[in-house]
């Protein structure tokens, strides 16, 4: 990779840039689900392609300088890209696991490592001439800078993104048993295990490669990192393989315009859901799923799956929420149960997941359940901190 123009390596580099750009732009345009998740997920895959331009341009010698010379400041924009990588690793998996998933102003925060690196480059090197930029990051002169601590940099920016593919992949575990529970697709829960831990693997093979090359510089390290961008291209491709072989989503006529044929629901089938809800209070069970609750009422899941989103103008999982969330409401208002925690209230009424408990109650009601029991006890306060948190 460091010999001749356009060697094989390079051209792996070249076609991971490619294979990004067409993965992206089918997320980006939309055309593969919602835009936030989409834009989010596009937005992962450009600063891989990012990432793996400024791969290139570093170790292919004969375009190094040339490139140097055209456009300096692409260096310190591409110097820093790769903090980016696991705050956009981590917003795309939230967006997809948590439909209600908004980027707050305290998501930006995760931003800052990538700022700082901005800063950091350009006090140590961009801010001097041209000539001294060339010696201080193409001749690798930053190395030996007093106080410049450029190998602490490049450490850290090799572990920040493997630490939030780890994040990432906790958040995918504690996430299994959402899938059960409908609260989660299985197909998305699929492809964000299968992104999360291909990705993670990668980082970990980075950094990994990183330490053998600051300890043993040399024919092994370069081999492992020449290994490293293998890997990428294979998963960037895996990935576009996978797509490509999903049809993309068209809209009919007769998806456009509900059919006039369409079968009429039968009263007595709402009857015995809602019955199922209200008198039976089937929602107290937390591993309720679609399946149980159809033999429940004696329909099959797509009868009930239909009714319910024609009847209640709701998905399954928004239909079970809403009445679990009532139940915690209605506990949260009674006295009798103000030394009970928030999540023993959760966990009774059903919800079987602290976190989807909290983001759907905020989501619905605007506060936090905290928030709420105040509200209805003002002299909530003077209770022990155990009972008024979750």
């Amino acid at each position: 990779m460091k010999a001749v123009l356009f060697n094989v390596h390079d051209i792996a580099l070249i076609v991971t840039v490619i294979a990004c750009a067409l993965l992206g732009s089918r997320h980006i345009g939309g055309w593969r689900r919602p835009k936030r998740s989409g834009y989010l997920f596009g937005l992962f895959l450009a600063i891989n392609a990012l990432v793996a331009v400024n791969t290139l341009i570093v170790w292919a010698e004969p375009i190094r300088h040339p490139v140097f010379a055209l456009l300096p400041y692409l260096y310190l924009v591409l110097g820093a890209v790769g903090f980016l990588l696991g705050p956009l690793l981590y917003w795309q998996l939230r967006s997809h696991m948590s439909p209600g998933f908004r980027l707050t102003r305290w998501q930006w925060w995760h931003l800052t490592p990538a700022v700082l690196a901005l800063i950091y480059l350009y006090l140590e090197c961009f801010r001097f001439p041209h000539a001294v930029q060339r010696d201080l990051l193409l001749n690798l002169q930053l190395y030996q800078q007093p106080n410049a601590y450029y190998d602490d940099f490049i450490t850290l920016k090799k572990l920040l993104p493997l630490a939030y593919g780890l994040w990432c992949l906790a958040i995918v575990v504690r996430s299994r048993h959402e899938v059960s529970a409908t609260i989660v697709d299985k197909d998305v829960f699929r492809e964000q295990s299968c992104i999360v831990s291909g990705f993670t693997m990668v980082w970990l093979w980075s950094a990994v490669t990183h330490f053998v090359g600051s300890a043993h510089s040399g024919p092994v390290s370069d081999a492992m990192g020449v290994v490293g961008n293998y890997a990428t291209l294979a998963l960037v491709a895996f990935l576009l393989y996978r797509e490509l072989l999903t049809p993309l989503p068209t809209l009919t006529a007769q998806q456009s315009t509900p059919p006039a044929s369409a079968a009429p629901i039968d009263d007595a089938d709402v009857a015995r859901i809602t019955a199922a809800m209200t008198r039976d209070r089937a929602y107290l069970n937390p591993q309720l799923t679609l399946e149980r609750f159809a033999a429940k009422v004696d329909c099959s899941p797509r009868d009930v799956s239909t009714i319910i989103n024609r009847r209640f103008k709701q998905n399954f999982h928004d239909f079970v929420s809403r009445y679990r969330l009532e139940e915690v409401k209605r506990q949260l208002r009674d006295p009798a149960t103000r030394n009970q925690t928030i999540t023993d209230i959760a966990r009774a009424a059903g919800f079987n997941s602290k976190a989807t408990f909290h983001r759907f109650f905020k989501k619905t009601e605007g506060i936090t359940p905290c928030a709420y029991r105040q509200k209805h006890h003002p002299d909530c306060d003077g209770l022990p901190a155990s009972s008024r948190t979750a």
